[in-house]
C-alpha cells in the first residue's frame, strides 16, 4: 500500500519493522509525550500526529538504530507544534519542557535500573520485611492469609506492607537517581 496514496502497489518491505518497531514503543512513547503535554487531549492529539510522521518518515529512520530516541525527537518537535498552536498559556516553559524530556529519555534509557535497583533493595530488607514481601509477592498470598499464618493483625499486615512498601520505593530512587 502506497503511504501517500492509500494505493496498493504490493507489501512495502519496511512495514512488518515498523510495526514491529511501533508496538515496541508505543506506550513509552504515549507516555513520554503525555509527561510533556498536560492536557490529555492535546496529549492524544500529539500521539496521532506523531505516529503519522513517524510512518510517513520511517524511511529515514536507520535500521538497528534507537527507535525510541528517533521517535522522542519527532515526539518533541509534535509537542512544541501543538504548544504553538495551542491558546492555553504554556504549563511548561521551553527550559522545562526540555528538562523534562531529557529526565524521561535518561530514565527510560535503562529500564532494567529501576529492577536492580529493586533487587538490590529486596536483599538490603530485614528478615522479619523480606518474608512478608516474599510471602505477598512471591507466594501470591493475601493480606488476610498473611495474618493467619504469622499470627497478627490484618491491619498490622497492612500497616508493614505499607511501610515496606515505602522503604523500598525510596531505596529504588535513591539508587537510581
Amino acid at each position: 500500500m502506497n503511504r501517500n496514496t492509500g494505493v496498493s502497489s504490493g507489501p512495502d518491505p519496511r512495514y512488518n519493522e515498523f510495526i514491529l518497531e511501533f508496538t515496541r514503543n508505543s506506550r513509552r512513547l504515549y507516555g513520554y509525550i503525555r509527561t510533556l503535554t498536560p492536557v490529555a487531549s492535546d496529549a492524544n492529539d500529539v500521539f496521532q500526529s506523531t505516529s503519522l510522521v513517524l510512518w510517513n518518515k520511517f524511511d529515514q529512520f536507520e535500521a538497528g538504530s534507537n527507535f525510541f530516541s528517533w521517535a522522542c525527537q519527532i515526539a518533541m518537535f509534535e509537542v512544541r507544534k501543538c504548544r504553538e498552536k495551542s491558546q492555553r498559556s504554556k504549563t511548561f516553559s521551553d527550559e522545562a519542557l526540555e528538562m523534562l524530556s531529557a529526565e524521561f529519555q535518561r530514565r527510560e534509557d535503562d529500564p532494567n535500573a529501576r529492577i536492580d535497583a529493586l533487587l538490590e533493595c529486596l536483599e538490603a530488607l530485614q528478615p522479619d520485611d523480606r518474608v512478608l514481601i516474599e510471602r505477598r509477592y512471591y507466594a501470591d498470598c493475601k493480606p488476610p492469609e498473611i495474618a493467619t499464618t504469622i499470627g497478627r493483625s490484618l491491619a498490622s499486615v497492612y500497616r508493614a506492607l505499607a511501610r515496606i512498601h515505602e522503604l523500598l520505593l525510596t531505596c529504588v530512587q535513591r539508587k537510581t537517581s
